[in-house]
């Protein structure tokens, strides 16, 4: 091979690695479409809007929803679950139980730091949930509500993760006493 050839070889495969990973940087900076804009118009039961979920589940190519289409619960029917898999992962986790009136709420949650949620009966906020517990009397039967809620607000401090989780907790509790027919 005369000595101009062998150069221009020894370039090409010198540079075919540099090629080679300036066509792969390209394929990561492709934005992900928005998780939110791929879920239908109303999710987790009917309780939640994309745009309400939006700041829990960031961008994916991939968004699945693992949710019955409401949360009526009976003494046969005692609990339900919503799951919103972002890229094969758990983005957003909601359920709702339906319990005895009078067994009240044990929740372990001193390590988590929580917080209160003034507008919701018995609500705790902390940095990636929120938790609420119901009293539903009615004329025919009366039982507690215990809803439980999951997430995480990426690149945001604590505080404005708990911000998120308490609004979405008070759309979550009200929508659920008004599905099991709750008296106030």
């Amino acid at each position: 091979m005369p000595g101009a050839a062998r150069t221009r070889t020894l370039l090409a495969l010198a540079a075919a690695p540099v090629v080679a990973a300036l066509l792969l940087s390209g394929c990561a900076d492709e934005k992900k479409p928005s998780a939110a804009s791929q879920l239908p118009q109303t999710t987790c039961f009917g309780a939640f809007t994309p745009s309400d979920l939006a700041p829990l589940l960031g961008n994916a190519d991939e968004v699945k929803v693992d949710s019955p289409p409401d949360l009526r619960l009976t003494a046969d029917r005692a609990g339900v679950t919503c799951n919103i898999y972002v890229d094969g992962k758990s983005g957003v986790l909601a359920w709702v139980k339906r319990q005895p009136l009078g067994r009240g709420f044990l929740w372990p949650l001193e390590k988590a730091n929580p917080e209160s949620i003034p507008s919701v009966e018995n609500g705790k906020v902390w940095d990636t949930g929120a938790a609420a517990g119901i009293s539903c009397k009615g004329s025919k039967d009366s039982f507690e509500l215990e809803l439980w809620l999951s997430g995480h607000v990426d690149g945001k401090r604590a505080s404005e993760s708990r911000r998120v989780l308490a609004e979405l907790m008070k759309k979550y509790a009200d929508y659920a006493r008004q599905q099991n027919q709750c008296g106030t």
